[in-house]
Order: structure tokens, then C-alpha cells, then sequence
């Protein structure tokens, strides 16, 4: 297609319009295309001065892509005016337009190729553009703002302590281990602590950011815009106090940038409004410009307690690190020990506390579980061999016990324990004595005591008087106090009396659960 290009000098502008045909042969228009009003938030009065954008406004249009087609043109219509050609650069696969600026409110355009179809693209659209220092100041404060958030979650747990035992008996509430001297009770304990997960409370909830105020006047211009009010709300309402610099005259292609810090009771939703009024310098005209930017909650600036260490502190173990639970996960924690009366035996019997207490070191909370041990004394008392001829030391003293008889051989004989007055039926059989009245002339008492009794301690007479005698000052006098029992052998065959008494642990009978 023959075309003459002329120039329109129009507000200063410069841009290559198409005449009309007149009588000359009209191109084939091989495709038509209507604007749909994309890319009228791409003002970017920044470029003025650039090659198509003066000072006084522009539209840049684009159309992609060229396709097959050789030629084409836009018609604008509505607020616009004009038939345009294409502009630099021509041997791109991409339609460029300069037109004056119009209103984009009410403004058409319409694109026409000639010489073939366009290939795959976006269309027609609006690139960039700019109403110009001759539009007044409308639209030329670029606002823009960021919004983020933050908040504080702290994580909630509890914590309990059991400890539990093979037998499983108890005592007044308290877990009891019963350990008897022949080992029968011994058994293992388990204790158990329990951590739980119960949730999380969110709090300090923040929306804070900045916004960035700019003059898209281009430098060229000399424009100042002047700041009088910045408002920034939320959706619910919220007034939030906006800090900025303190220049608020802002001369061509300057920006300040203004931050803000609001504290809110909860993650509230919507949207965070922010609205500058703005003026010229003489304050003849008055113009607002406005941002918003969605208020989003994403994962916490802080979480307290997310991971706790749990520790146990115990009479038997000391202080002991069990491990850590993190949420939302809960934990259990677990050990045992073995409960032997072996372990104390017969110098540690008696009742025993053991405390255990497990705590989350983080926050504090406590536990605790209390194990009863039992340990099973022994009770010692007095023991006395009994032989087939044994003569009761009553009524010659006032204390129990036998004296034997006897001539060289051997004997067996009942050991007894606790029976008073002679009375057997009242005792306690601890076990035998074996004596022994050798040809020698010498006697030996061998005890033989077994479980669950403990001999303790031993004490033997042999002589020929039925009782030892023993110096008094000048005199001899008979006793049966056990310290002073003599077996000063060898006897010669004849008869002796052989008193053989023992100290013999027995088993508390009274020891168990009730």
C-alpha cells in the first residue's frame, strides 16, 4: 500500500497520521481487530522522552504478531481521534503505535492488517502511556503499597507421670512394691510420662508494610505535586497511623516512602486501602490516588513452646534428660527398674519413698508419680537347742532355754526360737544343731539355720556342771548369760551338759499387703 506520511503538530505532539485514499486504489484489509480495553494500568509517565512518548502524553499500542501481514493501521474513535501508522521499530514481528494521549474512558481503537493474516499473540493492547504535563495533575501520583503480617503462636501441652509395678498392688493410693527376704517379691517397676499436644494460641497479631508515593511527572516538566493527606485503612475500619519522610512537596520522578505498624486483635481479612490526596503547587487543583493490597496470613513470625525438652528428676535416677516432643505430635517416655531385696538386705529393711518428678523445661509444668517399697525385716530372737533329755533352765533362773546331757556321740537337735517358758508350742523351729562329743575328749555344736531364717550369732557351753560357773568376787556362782558361756575340752568320756543358743533372724510375719 502507497501511503504519504504527514505530520500533525498538535499540543507539541508529533505523530504519523495516514491521509485519506482519495481516488487511489484501496488495499485489501485482511483482518480487523477491536481494542478490548487491555493494559489501561500501564501508565509509566517515567518513559517520557523516549522515542514516541514527549512530554505532553502518549499512547503506546503494540499488536502482536505481525504474521504474514505487511502493512497496517489504527483508528481511534470515541474520546480519540485519527488514523495512525505504525511506528518504530517496523522490522519487529510486533505492531508499534504513537498516538497523542486521549481519555481512556469512552476511548475505541480499532486495528486493521493488510497483505495477510496476523500470526499467534496477544492482539492489541495498550504498552504504555502518560496524560502529559498539558492533562493537569490527574492520575500522575503513582501510590503503591505492600501489606505483611505477623503474629505470635505459642503451643499448649500437659503433662502426666504414672509409675506402675508387675504385682500391681497399691497402698493408700500409692503404688507398692512388697520385697520379701527369700525374694519372692521382687519385681520390676515401669514409669510413664505422658506429654500432649493441646493445641496452639495465636496473639500479636501485626499488618504492617510501606507505601511508596511517586511524582510521574517526567523531570523535563518542572511539575511538583504537593501531599496533604495519606490515609490507610482496613477493611474493619481501622484508622492505622502512617510514618513518613518528612518532604511531602515531591518534584518530577521523586518518591518517598511511608511505613506503617498496626496492631489488631485478630487475623482479620480484606483488604488494606491506602488513599494520598495530593495537589499543585499554587493548590488550584486537588486529585487523589489510592493502592490496596490483600491482608494474608501466612505461618508465624514466632512459635513459643513448638518444641519442648522434657527432664525427669528422681530419688533413684537423679536427673535425667527423657527427650523433646514438637508439635503436634505428643510423646511418651518410658523406663523401668528391678526391685531385688538382695539390694537393701537385712541392714536397709524397712519402708521406703521414692519421688519422681518430670517437667517440661520450657514452660515449667510438672508431674509427678510416688513409688512405695517395702523391705522385709527381719525380727531376731533368742534360740535354744532342744535334745531328748534337755532340762528347761526354769525355775533354777528366771529366763528360758535347755541345758543337754550328754556322753561322747553324736546328736541332732531342734533349734527353737522365741518360746518361752520351755514351750515349744509357743516357738518358732529355726533349724537343728548338730553336736558332737568326739573321742578326743572335745565337743563341737555345728548350726544349720536356712532360709528364710538368719543366724545371726552363736554361742556354746560344754562342761561338766549343768550350768557355766563362774567367779563372782570370792565367789562361784552359776549363770546362762550367753557371754559367758566356756567349752574348755577335752572332757574324759564322762557326762557334760552342752547349752547351745543362737540369735536367729526371723521374717516380720506381719510383713505384705493387708
Amino acid at each position: 500500500m502507497n501511503k504519504l506520511i504527514v505530520t500533525l503538530i498538535a499540543m507539541g505532539l508529533v505523530f504519523a497520521l495516514l491521509p485519506a485514499m482519495g481516488g487511489a486504489e484501496v488495499p485489501t484489509i485482511t483482518y480487523t481487530e477491536n481494542w478490548d480495553g487491555r493494559g489501561t494500568d500501564s501508565k509509566h509517565c517515567e518513559y517520557a522522552g523516549q522515542e514516541g512518548r514527549p512530554a505532553t502524553g502518549w499512547i503506546h499500542w503494540v499488536f502482536s504478531t505481525k504474521g504474514e501481514s505487511t502493512d497496517a493501521e489504527l483508528i481511534l474513535g470515541g474520546t480519540g481521534s485519527g488514523t495512525y501508522a505504525p511506528g518504530n521499530p517496523l522490522n519487529a514481528n510486533i505492531w508499534h503505535f504513537y498516538t497523542p494521549y486521549f481519555d481512556l474512558n469512552g476511548l475505541t481503537a480499532t486495528i486493521n492488517l493488510y497483505g495477510g493474516a496476523p500470526g499467534s499473540g496477544g492482539g492489541l493492547v495498550i504498552s504504555d502511556y502518560c496524560p502529559g504535563e498539558n492533562g493537569g495533575i490527574a492520575g500522575m501520583l503513582q501510590v503503591t503499597k505492600t501489606v505483611e503480617t505477623s503474629y505470635n503462636r505459642t503451643h499448649s501441652w500437659s503433662i502426666d507421670k504414672s509409675v506402675d509395678t508387675d504385682n500391681g498392688f497399691t497402698h493408700e493410693g500409692y503404688p507398692k512394691i512388697w520385697l520379701y527376704t527369700d525374694g519372692s517379691g521382687d519385681e520390676n517397676a515401669t514409669w510413664t510420662v505422658d506429654v500432649a499436644y493441646e493445641g496452639y494460641t495465636d496473639s500479636d497479631f501485626v499488618v504492617s508494610g510501606t507505601i511508596t508515593i511517586k511524582n510521574l511527572f517526567a523531570e523535563s516538566t518542572g511539575t511538583n505535586l504537593v501531599i496533604t493527606r495519606i490515609s490507610d485503612v482496613l477493611d474493619d475500619g481501622t484508622i492505622i497511623d502512617v510514618e513518613c519522610d518528612e518532604e511531602y512537596t515531591l518534584g518530577p520522578q521523586e518518591s518517598i516512602v511511608c511505613t506503617y505498624y498496626q496492631k489488631v486483635t485478630e487475623m482479620i481479612e480484606g483488604n488494606n486501602i491506602v488513599t494520598v490526596v495530593y495537589t499543585d503547587v499554587a493548590g488550584e487543583e486537588e486529585e487523589e490516588a489510592s493502592d490496596e493490597a490483600p491482608i494474608e496470613w501466612g505461618d508465624p513470625t514466632t512459635e513459643n513452646y513448638k518444641t519442648v525438652t522434657v527432664k525427669d528428676l528422681s530419688d533413684l535416677f537423679g536427673e535425667v534428660a527423657l527427650g523433646t516432643a514438637t508439635a503436634p505430635n505428643n510423646a511418651q517416655f518410658t523406663y523401668t527398674k528391678d526391685f531385688a531385696w538382695a539390694d537393701y538386705g537385712k541392714d536397709n529393711c524397712g519402708d521406703f519413698s521414692y519421688d519422681n518428678t518430670a517437667t517440661i523445661v520450657e514452660t515449667g509444668q510438672e508431674a509427678s508419680a510416688t513409688l512405695k517399697v517395702n523391705v522385709q525385716c527381719y525380727n531376731y530372737e533368742t534360740a535354744y537347742a532342744k535334745g531328748d533329755d534337755a532340762i528347761c533352765f526354769i525355775p533354777t533362773f528366771a529366763n528360758w532355754g535347755w541345758t543337754n546331757p550328754i556322753v561322747p556321740g553324736e546328736y541332732t537337735w531342734d533349734l527353737w526360737a522365741a518360746a518361752g517358758q520351755c514351750d515349744t508350742s509357743k516357738g518358732t523351729l529355726v533349724g537343728t544343731v548338730t553336736v558332737v562329743y568326739d573321742d578326743d575328749g572335745y565337743v563341737t555344736v555345728t548350726y544349720n539355720v536356712g532360709s528364710p531364717y538368719l543366724l545371726e550369732e552363736t554361742h556354746v557351753y560344754a562342761g561338766t556342771t549343768m550350768f557355766p560357773k563362774v567367779k563372782q568376787g570370792k565367789n562361784t556362782v552359776f549363770t546362762v548369760a550367753p557371754g559367758l558361756y566356756t567349752n574348755n575340752g577335752p572332757f574324759d568320756g564322762s557326762q557334760v551338759y552342752v547349752i547351745a543358743h543362737a540369735v536367729v533372724g526371723i521374717p516380720d510375719p506381719n510383713f505384705g499387703p493387708a
